[in-house]
């Protein structure tokens, strides 16, 4: 291989000659390091391919986007009315038509028999509700409980009763 210091002018027989040494001596590498085994794509090689795709897929859609601005002509507009209207009457369409239905006596005793269903039953409800008594348990710790917020209330009465007086 020819050296980096040589006093000879680079012909181009001689550039040449070094790119093919270089070319050469990039077959010898490639031959000494043999032929690889072949590796099973492991989900960390499937997550970076992946990414890298999705990168490149976007990439490419943000080139695409890339438009030059149309001013809004009449005729555009037009158009763009045209499409709404259609899609309004295509919407519209789907839907189908409803009929109006007039309150009919029927409808008016089923509403009231309705009504007065749920009124019984309501204070039906709420005299069971009034006999009952309300069971609360007469525990130690619900007595001592009791006893502390009757001691605070009287403290708080009779200093109440102290402020008072003194005025």
């Amino acid at each position: 291989m020819l050296s980096n210091y040589s006093s000879v002018a680079d012909t181009p027989e001689i550039q040449r000659i070094k790119t093919t040494q270089q070319n050469i001596s990039a077959v010898f590498y490639k031959k000494e390091v043999g032929a690889g085994t072949a590796v099973k794509d492991t989900p960390e090689t499937e997550r970076v391919k992946k990414n890298q795709q999705n990168i490149s897929s976007l990439q490419y859609k943000e080139q695409c986007h890339r438009a030059t601005p149309v001013s809004v002509t009449p005729e555009m507009e037009r158009v763009r009315r045209n499409q709404e209207q259609l899609s309004m009457v295509y919407y519209k369409g789907q839907l189908g038509r409803g009929t109006a239905l007039s309150v009919t006596p029927e409808m008016e005793r089923v509403k009231k028999n309705q009504e007065n269903i749920s009124s019984v039953k309501y204070t039906q409800d709420h005299k069971q509700m009034k006999g009952r008594p309300s069971l609360i348990l007469d525990t130690p710790g619900l007595r001592y409980v009791k006893e502390a917020q009757n001691h605070i209330s009287m403290v708080g009465h009779n200093q109440q009763l102290l402020l008072t007086k003194t005025y």
